[in-house]
């Protein structure tokens, strides 16, 4: 009779193992799931900050595309694009865009790039004697 209640004992924990391995299965399949559609973070390029703030002179923005992709590098005052400095496709790599802050008014604005998949604005400020 100890060895019926043994063997019961071991059916049970390996039917409760069972059960864990599973469930533990199936939530990594439901998060698989819920994560899908989303974009990779190797897919998003990554913009740096000016060197200088406030800028004055010539400007080198810098930015590393993921791969080759489209991107627009704009500069924008508060909520309105002011202009575009480039919308094109970029390779994979290092990227500079020259701008002459001489172009604007000293003040606060900002720059960035946007993507079909991203938009990365940083704020900078223009200081030219």
């Amino acid at each position: 009779m100890s060895s019926l209640s043994n063997m019961e004992k071991l059916t049970d924990f390996l039917f409760i193992s069972l059960l864990i391995v599973l469930c533990f299965i199936a939530y990594r399949l439901l998060l698989k799931k819920l994560s899908g559609g989303k974009p990779s973070p190797d897919a998003f390029c990554i913009l740096y900050n000016l060197e200088n703030n406030p800028a004055s002179g010539e400007i080198e923005f810098y930015f590393v595309s993921p791969g080759t992709i489209k991107i627009e590098f704009s500069i924008w005052k508060e909520d309105d694009k002011i202009l575009e400095l480039s919308n094109d496709y970029f390779n994979k790599g290092g990227h500079i865009i020259r701008f002459d802050s001489r172009l604007l008014p000293n003040g606060e604005y900002f720059f960035g790039i946007v993507s079909s998949n991203q938009k990365t604005i940083k704020r900078f400020s223009i200081q030219n004697a």
